[in-house]
């Protein structure tokens, strides 16, 4: 049978550092691999904003008519 009593204060303290320990380690993970290829993010999200841009500028001026 389970045991229903509360965790005390110290355990739900120790848990709550161990869960900002773990988001900060995921954190400057996420941090670290972005940093290794952030340039390619912002080449593809040029490349991106020059073809929407093509698109529309073709939309309004030669799908109008």
């Amino acid at each position: 049978m389970a045991d229903s009593t509360p965790p005390t204060i110290v355990q739900r303290f120790f848990r709550a550092c161990l869960l900002i320990l773990g988001g900060i380690a995921a954190l400057w993970l996420a941090l670290d691999l972005l940093a290794q290829f952030w340039g390619w993010v912002v080449l593809i999200v040029v490349i991106a904003l020059v073809l929407w841009c093509a698109v529309i500028a073709y939309r309004y001026w030669w799908g109008g008519r």
